[in-house]
C-alpha cells in the first residue's frame, strides 16, 4: 500500500513538472534587455545590453559577486608580489570552450593583446594601461612582444602591471579581459561576436542554435541554454534564459505587472515600488552602487555655456534637497563615487574627501555680465526630467523651487515613465535630469569611464577629458584630477548616495545582481 501512495506521488511529480525538491524542471527565465545588443565580442561590445549578455556566456579571470567582492572566475586563485606589480592567476584546467577545445591562459593573452590593438577599437581600453607596456602598444610605440602579460604554461597567466595596484583583479572582471581563442577568432574572417554562429563561449550558458541570436526587427531575442562544456555544467539549473530585445511596451509601463505574471524574472525598480512589489510577495536585492544627482546636458542649446551650468549648480539648496529625500536607506553623497567603489581595500571616500562644487549664492553677482555677453535678459528657463514618482517628483520641486527664488524664472519638471526617462537621456533629449549614475564595478576607472564621449548614454561630451582618462596613471591623485576636473564641468552634481533595488518574480530565487551591473542567472531557480 505504501509502496503504490510513494508511486503515485512521484508520478503526479513527473506530470505536474515539478521537481522533488520543490521546484520547477526545465525552468526557464526571461531579462527584457533595455536596447538592442551592438557585438556579443567581449573586446568590441560597448552597449550594456551586450554586456549582460557577455556576463553569462562568459566568464573572466575574476567576477564580481553581489557584496561587490572579488571572486574566482575561470582563475581558482591568483597572488601578487609584495609590491602588487606582478599578478599570477591560476586557471582551471577543466575548462572548455562550448565547441570542446580547453581554455587556456593563451586565450586571456590573446584577448589582451586583440584589445590593445587600434583596429579592433575596443571602447574604454583605458584600463588595460596598467599593465606593462600596453600604452605604448595601443600608441603603436612598441610591439606585443613588450607586453606585460605572458602565458606560463597553458593554465597560468602572468601579469606585470606599471605601478603597485592592489585592486587589479578587479578589473579582470571587465568585459575587454575576458578570453578570446585564437584560433577561432582568426577563422572567424570579420564576423566573430556578430552572430551566434561566429562565437564560441566559455560561461555557463551558450547558445541554443545557431539560430539562437533573432535580428529580424519585431521579434528580437537571444535564446540561451547551460553550456556542456562548462567546468560547473552540472551546476547550471535553469534549462532555459531568454533576453528580450522586442517586447510589448506594457511590460515596462507596469513592470510588477510583469513579474508576477512572469513575463520577466528580474528588473530594477524605484525604491517605493520595489517595496509596494515586495507587499505582493516579489524578492529584492539592493546594492549600495549608485549616485544619485542633477545632471545637466552640456551639448543643450541652452546650456553649452560652462558659467550658465556653474549658476545652476552652485545655485542648488543642497540641504532642501537633502532633507527632501524620504528613502531612509539614502545617505548624502561625498563625490561621484558610489558605496560599492573601493580603494585600497577601503571606501573610495574613507579618506574624507569631499568631491562636490560648493554651494556658493555669490555666484549670482556674475549673472549680470553673464547675461549681457549672452545678449539675454535672464537666465534660460529649462525643464528637469525625472521618474514619475513621488519620490524623484518631490527632489525635483525642490531643485526647481530653488532655482525659481534665485534667479528670477520659470523652471519646470516633466515626470516621466521609465521607459520613455531613459530614451530621452540615451538620445540625449533633455536639458537637466535628476540622474542615477550606477558605478558599473568596484574601481574608480568604471566610474570616471561613464563620462567618456563614446560611452552609452553620452553624459558629457568633451575630447579634453577623454585624453585625461586615457592617460590616467592608476594612482588616487589621478583619479581625484579627473573628479576635479568633471566638478570644473559642471555637468553632474552627486547629491544621494544611492541604492539600486533589483526586484524578482515571486516565484523566483537564486538570481544575483552585482555591482558591475551583471546578473547571475546560473542558479536560478523556479518555485512549484
Amino acid at each position: 500500500m505504501k509502496r503504490g501512495i510513494v508511486l503515485i506521488l512521484c508520478l503526479l511529480l513527473l506530470f505536474s513538472g515539478c521537481g522533488s525538491d520543490g521546484y520547477l524542471e526545465d525552468m526557464s527565465f526571461t531579462y527584457l534587455l533595455p536596447q538592442n545588443v551592438d557585438s556579443l565580442d567581449p573586446q568590441t561590445a560597448a552597449r550594456q545590453s551586450s554586456y549582460l549578455v557577455i556576463s553569462s556566456i562568459f566568464q573572466g579571470l575574476c567576477k564580481i559577486d553581489s557584496e561587490g567582492n572579488v571572486r574566482p572566475g575561470a582563475a581558482k586563485k591568483w597572488e601578487a608580489n609584495d609590491s602588487h606589480t606582478q599578478f599570477i592567476f591560476h586557471l582551471y584546467d577543466d575548462m572548455a570552450w562550448s565547441n570542446g577545445q580547453p581554455v587556456t591562459a593563451d586565450d586571456f593573452l590573446f584577448a589582451i593583446q586583440r584589445a590593445l590593438r587600434p583596429e579592433t577599437a575596443t571602447p574604454s581600453v583605458d584600463d588595460l594601461f596598467i599593465i606593462q607596456g600596453a600604452r605604448a602598444i595601443y600608441n603603436g610605440e612598441a610591439s606585443e612582444a613588450n607586453l606585460g602579460v605572458w602565458a606560463e604554461d597553458a593554465y597560468t597567466l602572468v601579469v606585470q602591471l606599471e605601478r603597485s595596484y592592489p585592486d587589479f583583479p578587479a578589473l579582470t572582471a571587465g568585459t575587454h579581459y575576458m578570453p578570446c581563442n585564437r584560433e577561432y577568432f582568426e577563422s572567424s574572417a570579420g564576423h566573430y561576436g556578430l552572430s551566434s554562429e561566429y562565437l564560441i563561449t566559455n560561461g555557463p550558458f551558450t547558445f541554443s542554435s545557431i539560430y539562437a541570436w533573432n535580428t529580424d526587427y519585431g521579434s528580437r531575442k537571444i535564446e540561451l541554454e547551460p553550456s556542456d562544456h562548462y567546468r560547473k555544467s552540472g551546476d547550471v539549473i535553469p534549462a532555459k534564459l531568454t533576453y528580450l530585445i522586442d517586447y510589448e511596451d506594457s511590460l515596462t509601463q507596469d513592470p510588477v505587472a510583469a513579474l508576477i505574471n512572469g513575463s520577466m524574472d528580474i528588473t530594477t525598480l524605484m525604491e517605493n515600488s520595489a517595496h509596494a512589489a515586495a507587499d505582493q510577495g516579489c524578492g529584492i536585492q539592493v546594492l549600495d552602487d549608485a549616485v544619485t544627482g542633477v545632471l545637466l546636458n552640456s551639448e543643450n542649446e541652452l546650456l553649452k555655456n560652462l558659467q550658465v551650468r556653474e549658476v545652476f549648480i552652485k545655485t542648488i539648496d543642497r540641504q532642501n534637497l537633502l532633507d527632501r529625500r524620504m528613502d531612509v536607506n539614502s545617505s548624502e553623497a561625498m563625490g561621484i563615487m558610489a558605496d560599492c567603489v573601493r580603494w585600497g581595500g577601503e571606501s573610495y571616500y574613507a579618506d574624507g574627501a569631499v568631491m562636490f562644487p560648493p554651494q556658493d549664492d555669490q555666484i549670482l553677482d556674475i549673472v549680470p555680465a553673464l547675461l549681457t555677453q549672452l545678449n539675454e535678459e535672464q537666465m534660460p528657463s529649462i525643464t528637469i526630467i525625472c521618474l514619475n514618482d513621488e519620490e524623484s517628483i518631490n527632489i525635483a520641486n525642490g531643485l526647481i523651487i530653488g532655482w525659481n527664488e534665485k534667479l528670477g524664472n520659470a523652471f519646470n519638471i516633466e515626470p516621466l515613465e521609465d521607459a520613455e526617462y531613459q530614451d530621452r537621456i540615451s538620445s540625449g533629449n533633455y536639458q537637466a535630469a535628476l540622474y542615477t549614475l550606477r558605478a558599473g564595478g568596484t574601481t574608480p576607472y568604471q566610474v570616471l569611464k561613464a563620462f567618456e564621449s563614446t560611452s552609452s548614454p553620452p553624459l558629457l561630451k568633451n575630447p579634453e577629458y577623454d585624453g585625461m582618462l586615457h592617460s590616467l596613471n592608476f594612482e588616487l591623485f589621478s583619479y581625484r584630477g579627473l573628479e576635479t576636473y568633471l566638478q570644473n564641468q559642471f555637468v553632474f552634481y552627486p547629491l544621494f548616495s544611492d541604492k539600486t533595488y533589483y526586484v524578482t518574480n515571486p516565484n523566483s530565487t537564486g538570481i544575483s545582481a552585482s555591482p558591475d551591473l551583471t546578473i547571475d542567472f546560473s542558479q536560478a531557480k523556479k518555485k512549484e
